[in-house]
């Protein structure tokens, strides 16, 4: 079995929440996109859904990258850094699950 890894003893906090919540509102149409620090994560949520990431803290101010996988599972990501620069990661590799539903009930480019 696999050694546990360290995260820091301080718990995430509402501050580190607002700040990844604000750096992926400010990469395009994600105002529908929370973030709330639980249990030592910080969670992303699209509207009141299940969670869809996860960032966890390393120590310091450097952050890894999980996403809820269709198992339950959190599954580790190849990212870390810091909040900011792990928005990006976040939106990059993430952006279609974090993507606003679209219920028009239109079908694009059919031309009906």
């Amino acid at each position: 079995m696999a050694p546990r890894t360290q995260t820091r003893l301080t718990p995430v906090s509402a501050l580190e929440a607002d700040a990844l919540q604000r750096a992926l509102h400010a990469l395009g149409d994600y105002a529908h996109v929370a973030v709330r620090a639980e249990r030592g994560h910080l969670h992303v949520f699209i509207d009141d859904g299940a969670p869809v990431a996860r960032v966890t803290p390393l120590g310091a101010t450097q952050y890894g990258l999980s996403f809820h996988s269709h198992t339950g599972r959190w599954e580790k990501m190849p990212f870390v850094g810091d909040l900011v620069p792990l928005a990006h990661d976040l939106i990059t590799v993430l952006g279609p699950y974090l993507a606003r539903p679209d219920f028009s009930g239109g079908i694009r480019g059919s031309g009906h």
